[in-house]
């Protein structure tokens, strides 16, 4: 059930430090843990009227006090919900709210421990409201600063010594018990001994609760460091991907006949995907990656109004779909540069092995294949139009080293169905 709870949006909404807020934000960062201590301030409220209803059912006049907390507890909160919602912007105010809502959760602590010790018979009562100042310490220490613990601390050892010598075991210093060497009674009593050791475990209390303070502060910061490189760097990266895709894919328009080819390609790489096995699914892939370089828009303009969550999701899509625009582009200019480099004479030994290594999986060559195909059957300004017979000549005696061999012996057994399909779309789109 607590689990269940613990998942809810309701727990997420009353608890949830990190709920929609940019951590790198100081002000929103304090704004959500002063929320946060409120609804904990409340609950809390609720608790100490549970406490002193109970209480106030042996005595007729504890229902006083009982029910003048209902309206106290009542302005309290309302006043720290307006502090907290009037000017979410204000980061004094929200450290105003802060140190507030620290201060009150200890000194409900200590009223409530006074009731329990002073206006009941039973001290485990008492003892038990005593465990409240370290409950308000706790709720102090959810706010992960120094700085308020070092400024609380003080004024928590000045009232817990109060309390210990007034309320914990009533000691009055008068002059007639400082004639009766009352002092040196007093030192060596059991009621001194267990003030120093209620002292220290205080001390040593809060002397963890400021080192674990101070280890999530650190981590805190560190963590805030890197986001915030992060979102510079997701910056100066969207602005670079965004100034090559437009420069590839925007500074040059696309001809007619390069979409034209582009098409080809993507039919003539599912045939062949087919004929070496590939799954439908695979193959389907192969034949949009062979045309996503002309037919994919993008777009890394993402609007303000949306979470980190959001943005950063979009900007992973755009960069992944990107990428494999990048990789489509790069694939094509290897094939072009394969065969300018032997029809000019250049392709030796070094550049072979260079473009062997470049896009090299099964999916690239058998778009390569396609494309370096219906480039040499087609016309170029640095080459006239091949026919098919002399393009798989071509093809078997120059350019088979590119690729894997059972692509290459699949695509030149099937030859003849890939030429009708290139004559056959000429002739439709002609």
């Amino acid at each position: 059930m607590f689990k269940k709870i613990k998942q809810s949006h309701l727990f997420n909404n009353f608890f949830g430090f990190e709920k929609n807020i940019d951590i790198t934000n100081d002000v929103e960062v304090l704004m959500r843990k002063n929320i946060v201590i409120k609804n904990i301030v409340l609950i809390s409220n609720i608790i100490y009227t549970i406490i002193l209803t109970i209480i106030s059912l042996d005595e007729k006049s504890n229902w006083f006090l009982t029910i003048l907390c209902l309206p106290i507890t009542y302005l309290i909160n309302r006043a720290l919900k307006n502090m907290i919602y009037k000017d979410k912007t204000n980061y004094l105010r929200q450290q105003i709210a802060m140190y507030i809502c620290c201060f009150y959760m200890f000194l409900s602590a200590i009223l409530l421990y006074t009731k329990l010790k002073m206006g009941l018979e039973n001290t485990y009562f008492g003892e038990a409201g005593y465990i409240l100042l370290y409950y308000s310490l706790v709720i102090c220490s959810f706010y992960q600063s120094k700085k308020l613990l070092k400024t609380v601390y003080p004024y928590v050892i000045v009232l817990v010594t109060i309390i210990h010598f007034s309320i914990t075991y009533n000691i009055i210093f008068n002059k007639e018990a400082m004639e009766q060497e009352f002092i040196i009674t007093f030192f060596t009593s059991l009621e001194f001994r267990d003030i120093i050791l209620r002292t220290f475990i205080m001390l040593a209390f809060m002397l963890v609760l400021y080192v674990s303070v101070s280890m999530s502060e650190y981590l805190q910061e560190e963590r805030k460091k890197e986001l915030r490189k992060r979102k510079e760097v997701e910056n100066s990266y969207n602005k670079v991907v965004t100034d090559i895709f437009n420069i590839t894919l925007k500074m040059r328009p696309r001809t007619k006949n390069e979409l034209s080819d582009g098409r080809l390609i993507s039919i003539m790489s599912g045939k062949l995907a087919n004929l070496l096995g590939k799954t439908d699914e695979e193959t389907k892939e192969i034949e949009e990656y062979a045309n996503i370089h002309l037919t994919t828009n993008l777009s890394l303009d993402i609007p303000n109004d949306l979470t980190e969550e959001e943005k950063f999701e979009i900007l992973k899509e755009e960069t992944d779909l990107g990428s494999k625009v990048i990789r489509r582009l790069h694939l094509e200019r290897k094939t072009e540069d394969i065969i300018r480099a032997h029809l000019e004479g250049a392709n030796s030994l070094e550049f072979t092995e260079v473009m062997r290594k470049i896009e090299d999986d099964i999916n690239s060559q058998i778009i390569m294949i396609c494309d370096m195909y219906i480039t040499l059957r087609s016309a170029r300004t640095y080459k006239r139009a091949i026919n098919h017979n002399n393009t798989i000549a071509l093809l078997n005696d120059s350019y088979r080293i590119y690729y894997d061999q059972v692509v290459f012996e699949r695509f030149k057994q099937f030859s003849l169905e890939f030429a009708d399909i290139y004559d056959n779309y000429e002739e439709e789109e002609i």
